[in-house]
């Protein structure tokens, strides 16, 4: 624009579709997929003002939307205009089949976004503050469950629900009967083990009451410096504060199904989402010579993180909360006191559905907190060879208010939301999945590691790390399942993490002969915990989360081989890749529990990747 002001304006455009994108989990059926679509527009900009030959402001904004849209194309049930509901059959099969639970879905997101910080150099000071408003809204369709999910215990339990109908019970003296009751002394074991529904309230469809705008406001204010008192020493400093600004309930506390227990002792919400406005981080990091001589360095950083909330969790606590949305839940047990599950593949029809009789509630505690990390890292480098040093880094890092989903009205808890509303008293609330700032982690890692720069026809990098990963929840994404043993004892959940790994390696080779380049990268890490089938022992003992390791270490050693050749003016390099040289399985194994419990939204599970080689040329001009 002028000699001291710089404009940048950007406009990007993405598309992507992705046939069967859901899923890839070998025993699911090709009905239980979906379509994966993508699209979105943004204009982004920045204006650089040179005040002064010591001042500078940098000037930044942003405009986007991304659509999100999740349609379905399986197949449809003869007689209705729906698909085949969302069906898990058999614990050690781990089949499915049908829509996913969470199909269709329309979403879509804007973003503003404008930022502005302002610096100055002064002396051996490099001063900068600003502050940035980000407004994100997200608006979604949800109708999760809408179409019924069914899990099955096994497959001939399956069949025989389809044959007999939901009469049809398996019990535990090892009998089964079409009559909806199991003979004296015995109990009703299954075959259907969960059926959920997602119904409206008050005339509602699951539809309407699964839409709704969700806008989250998040302010920040930040000022650091970069002090250099001499050569040897650098010190950087400051201070970041930040906020993020939930919205408000669609349904008013005062006018929410569950209003008779806001107020009342031990019930943990009071109807509202709490925003947190004091996210206040200091941060400082030091890097000192101690020599003056530039061969070795100590480095140390410490600072507070905050982390922010996704839209989905707080989706759930707008809309099913008794209200406008409510799940209905049913399984085999249901016929031991003359409630009948559906028949398959049907759902509970709507004249059946009526005003909420102790539904599934969603709320929010009203003492949350978004998680926040204090991380402390020391490191020494030095060099040990001209173009060769060696490094060694440690890292804490404590984690705490983590999301977590429990149910405060667990029977451990003794059901103390299950009565107390309606006029009689007698209605309550069957499920109250609360999300609390409850957890925690706890992460150690040491690195050591080389680096040698390119001399003498070759240049290496190679790091290992020893780590150790702990925590007493990982599930700050599914609001859908519990991970916990019992409610009441979350103390057995504090172990090894579900994204520990113990060891961690990575390196690479690029070597040059004779005017060929050949490049090796190898990386492996060791398995990932998992927790035993069974926690809960006969004596009543709870065997802590995450004892035993899954057969998902990984392995891949990927290689590269290329050739500049002069082509007049022009440089043409042919390019020969193989990756996972030694055919490694590589299992993919992400899951923390059955999957037919799993109510991820994405999984992927099976062997990874085979060996593949490709071949290309690149042309230089």
């Amino acid at each position: 624009m002028t000699p001291s002001n710089l404009l940048t304006v950007r406009y990007n455009y993405t598309w992507s579709r992705q046939e069967n994108g859901t899923f890839d989990v070998d025993s699911w059926g090709r009905s239980a997929n979906g379509l994966e679509r993508d699209f979105s527009n943004a204009v982004s900009g920045s204006l650089l003002s040179t005040v002064s030959s010591n001042t500078l402001n940098e000037f930044r904004f942003q405009f986007a939307r991304e659509d999100r849209p999740r349609p379905y194309d399986g197949p449809l049930i003869a007689g209705q205009d729906r698909p085949f509901p969302d069906t898990s059959v058999d614990f050690g099969g781990a089949y499915r089949f049908g829509e996913p639970f969470f199909f269709p879905v329309i979403y879509d997101d804007t973003r503003v976004q404008i930022t502005d910080n302002f610096s100055v150099i002064k002396g051996a000071h490099a001063i900068k503050f600003g502050g940035e408003f980000n407004r994100t809204n997200a608006f979604q369709t949800f109708a999760g469950f809408a179409n019924g999910r069914y899990i099955f215990g096994s497959t001939d339990g399956f069949l025989n629900y389809v044959k007999f109908g939901p009469s049809y019970v398996e019990c535990s003296n090892g009998s089964n009967t079409t009559l909806g009751q199991c003979p004296t002394g015995s109990t009703i074991t299954g075959p259907l083990v969960l059926f959920l529904q997602q119904a409206g309230v008050g005339g509602l469809s699951a539809a309407e009451a699964g839409t709704q705008d969700i806008p989250q406001i998040e302010p920040s204010l930040f000022i650091q410096d970069k002090w250099q008192p001499n050569s040897r020493l650098s010190i950087q400093y400051g201070i970041r504060w930040e906020a993020q600004i939930q919205p408000k309930p669609i349904t008013s506390p005062g006018d929410v199904f569950y209003a008779g227990f806001i107020g009342k002792a031990n019930f943990p919400s009071d109807g509202t989402i709490p925003s947190d406005k004091k996210m206040f981080q200091p941060r400082l990091g030091i890097s000192w010579d101690p020599a003056g001589d530039g061969k070795q360095v100590v480095r140390f950083s410490s600072g507070l993180f905050y982390a922010r909330i996704p839209g989905l969790t707080l989706a759930s606590s707008r809309s099913t909360n008794g209200s406008r949305g409510q799940s209905l839940y049913r399984d085999s047990t249901f016929n031991g006191f003359g409630v009948t599950p559906p028949v398959w593949p049907n759902l509970i029809p709507q004249s059946a559905i009526s005003n909420p009789d102790h539904p599934d509630v969603f709320v929010f505690d009203k003492d949350f907190e978004n998680p926040q990390t204090w991380s402390n890292t020391v490191a020494y480098e030095r060099q040990i060879a001209p173009e060769l040093s060696a490094f060694a880094s440690f890292t804490h890092s404590n984690t705490d208010h983590i999301t977590r989903f429990i149910n405060r009205n667990d029977p451990v808890f003794g059901s103390p939301f299950s009565t107390g509303l309606g006029a009689d008293g007698k209605n309550g609330i069957g499920v109250l999945t609360v999300v609390e700032s409850t957890a925690k982690s706890r992460y150690d890692g040491l690195t050591l590691g080389v680096n040698k720069k390119y001399s003498q026809g070759y240049q290496l990098q190679v790091n290992y790390t020893l780590s150790r990963d702990l925590s007493d929840d990982d599930n700050e994404r599914d609001p859908f399942s519990f991970r916990y043993a019992r409610a009441d004892r979350l103390d057995a959940e504090y172990n090894y993490s579900d994204r520990d790994q113990r060891h961690r390696f990575n390196s690479w080779l690029l070597t040059t002969f004779k005017g060929i380049e050949f490049n090796n990268r190898v990386s492996a890490r060791s398995a990932q915990p998992i927790s035993v089938a069974n926690r809960i022992q006969p004596d009543g003992t709870i065997i802590k989360r995450n004892t035993l390791r899954k057969d998902n270490q990984f392995f891949s050693w990927d290689f590269r081989v290329t050739r500049d050749f002069k082509v007049g003016g022009s440089t043409i390099q042919p390019i020969f890749e193989v990756f996972n040289l030694t055919n490694s399985r590589n299992v993919k194994d992400p899951t923390a529990r059955p999957l037919v419990f799993n109510f991820d939204g994405t999984v992927q599970t099976g062997l990874g990747d085979p060996r593949q080689a490709q071949f290309g040329v690149r042309w230089l001009f």
